[in-house]
């Protein structure tokens, strides 16, 4: 079968020149540009992120722990049943620092994480995936992408966006160069000790190596085989969760979690269901239609796609039942219940959306005919307009952390304290420790 390269009138050509080499041409002012311009983008969806830092969620429990244990000891701890590799190492180095600019380093790796996928992307790297257009344009949309507020610019969501870049890694040209081999080893060995996401990548993975069979793409394999290796281990270390509320599985259950929580946000911005609730034969209606077309036209894109369309849309659709099989979205109602509503777990809807961005455009530039492609057009247009109107994000609530920071500094040795954090309800606790 012959691969179907998103570049128009471009035949397949042998292992020893693309796509190894074709995406070798140096553009580092491009690149650059780029990169600037899409972090302003992501900084400007929450100002507060950066001029008002403060830790997120779990950022709180990544440092007491560093604070309480040690770096080294904390680095091989599991926590949910897999490693934080990359949040462990930031926690290290932040116990270098005063605890006042501890909340604005773990943003910034935040944001660097989610800033790395639509640079790399967008890089010469990835030159034979798609022109440069497509991918400048696919970076802003996952730059914009609505309805995942809660994963932006913040650290522990910060390996969901990891686990894309080490999907973009997996799909690339083999590295021409000794400084992008290092990256790609580095970035992607990081990201299979940083969440569960090595097993999901491993399909992925394999499916490259079998196509291209050169030595690169074995060992980018080899890397995500040995982190889905170590995950059995990690879990076997962690704690048993039981899912709280159980799950409620259903049919009519998850056709609405798919229609309104994947495909309606990307062309109207928010899960808009509630506005459905006092019509439930209509919501019902909705919600059945929506997913059978979205997943008819996915399945489509799935079929007719590149290599590396049908590997991307593999991977979300890995992420999606994963997330949907083991969620935690609530602690007193079965979980499936709490998926549905609006503004819930905005993490597990990253990978599904951005599925749908791709094969969106992918029917943009590749459909059959001319009705299909302006369709797709016209989709594209109003993807772009909903990512303008939901651009701003709620900014973080002021717990006045600085009050909480002089406390700190005025107790004895041996002193606590309970620091609140965002989301509201969140805190974490540290003891005053000789040199603090």
């Amino acid at each position: 079968m012959r691969h179907r390269s998103w570049l128009p009138n471009v035949e397949p050509t042998s292992p020893t020149t693309s796509p190894q080499t074709i995406g070798n041409k140096p553009t580092p002012a491009l690149t650059i540009t780029l990169g600037l311009l899409f972090f302003a983008a992501l900084v400007s969806r929450s100002l507060s992120v950066v001029l008002r830092p403060q830790f997120w969620a779990e950022d709180g429990f990544f440092y007491e722990q560093a604070h309480a244990f040690g770096f080294l000891h904390t680095l091989v701890m599991p926590h949910g049943g897999y490693l934080h590799t990359l949040p462990r190492l930031a926690a290290g180095l932040a116990l270098l620092l005063p605890l006042s600019v501890v909340p604005l380093l773990f943003n910034m790796v935040g944001l660097l994480a989610q800033l790395l996928p639509p640079i790399y992307l967008c890089s010469a790297r990835m030159q034979s995936i798609a022109p440069l257009p497509v991918r400048v344009l696919l970076g802003f949309l996952y730059v914009g992408v609505p309805n995942v507020a809660k994963i932006h610019g913040n650290m522990p969501n910060a390996l969901w966006h990891l686990a894309v870049l080490c999907l973009l890694i997996l799909l690339a040209p083999s590295p021409q160069s000794p400084a992008a081999a290092i990256f790609d080893v580095t970035a992607l060995s990081l990201g299979v000790v940083t969440g569960p996401f090595a097993i999901c990548l491993l399909p992925v993975a394999i499916i490259v190596a079998r196509r291209r069979r050169d030595l690169w793409t074995k060992v980018r394999a080899a890397i995500v085989c040995f982190g889905a290796i170590l995950m059995p281990f990690t879990i076997i270390l962690s704690p048993r969760q039981q899912i709280p509320g159980g799950l409620g599985a259903s049919f009519p259950g998850f056709c609405r979690i798919v229609a309104f929580q994947v495909f309606v946000p990307v062309f109207r911005g928010v899960n808009n269901s509630a506005q459905l609730a006092k019509h439930p034969v209509l919501l019902s209606f909705v919600s059945y239609a929506v997913t059978a077309v979205g997943l008819g036209v996915l399945s489509y894109v799935f079929l007719r796609g590149s290599m590396e369309v049908r590997c991307f849309l593999l991977f979300a659709a890995i992420v999606l039942a994963a997330s949907l099989a083991k969620p935690l979205a609530s602690a007193n109602e079965p979980q499936w219940v709490a998926l549905q509503r609006q503004g819930s777990t905005h993490r597990y809807w990253l990978m599904p959306e951005l599925a749908v961005a791709v094969a969106v455009v992918w029917l943009a530039a590749k459909a059959p005919n001319r009705i299909a492609r302006a369709v797709s057009v016209a989709l594209v247009c109003v993807m772009l307009i909903v990512d303008v109107a939901y651009w701003r994000l709620p900014d973080l609530v002021d717990l006045h952390f600085g009050t909480y920071i002089a406390a700190f500094k005025a107790l004895p040795i041996g002193g606590h304290i309970q620091i609140p954090i965002n989301p509201p309800g969140w805190s974490f606790e540290l003891t005053k420790k000789p040199g603090d």
